[in-house]
């Protein structure tokens, strides 16, 4: 619970930060890269539940996609190179029930895996937010 608040007082201080479409696509660009180093995207479904909540628009800066189609396109755009295929986000996507942190999976995984995608959500958030912070960070000392 102390958790969840102070993530969500950091997105909250990190919101005012307004990025340019550019800007915005290239801290995406470098959580995903990290998340990637960092082990955190174990699998192509993993970008399942990254898409999931930006879908969520859980941060207001992304855009929403609607299709699976336009995400890879996405990804590709910003120079992910190991993209997931369109049937392993559309049935990955599918299984997820509720609003993100409070998702539940209709494919039924232990609780660990449950946890643990929701995790990848949770990460993804806290490198976006960081790479956020850099650019404005890089901005004032301009």
């Amino acid at each position: 619970m102390l958790a969840e608040k102070l993530a969500k007082m950091y997105i909250n201080s990190c919101e005012d930060i307004l990025l340019t479409l550019e800007e915005q696509d290239s801290c995406v660009a470098k959580a995903l890269t990290e998340l990637r180093s960092a082990n955190v995207i174990r699998s192509s479904r993993d970008y399942a539940w990254i898409m999931t909540l930006m879908n969520e628009q859980v941060l207001e800066d992304f855009e929403q996609y609607f299709t699976c189609l336009s995400f890879i396109d996405y990804l590709k755009t910003i120079g992910i190179e190991d993209r997931p295929s369109k049937s392993a986000l559309y049935d990955n996507c599918a299984t997820v029930i509720g609003e993100f942190p409070n998702w539940e999976f209709t494919d039924k995984p232990e609780h660990i895996e449950t946890t643990r995608r929701i995790n990848v959500g949770k990460r993804f958030i806290n490198a976006y937010m960081r790479a956020k912070k850099a650019v404005s960070e890089g901005f004032s000392e301009k």
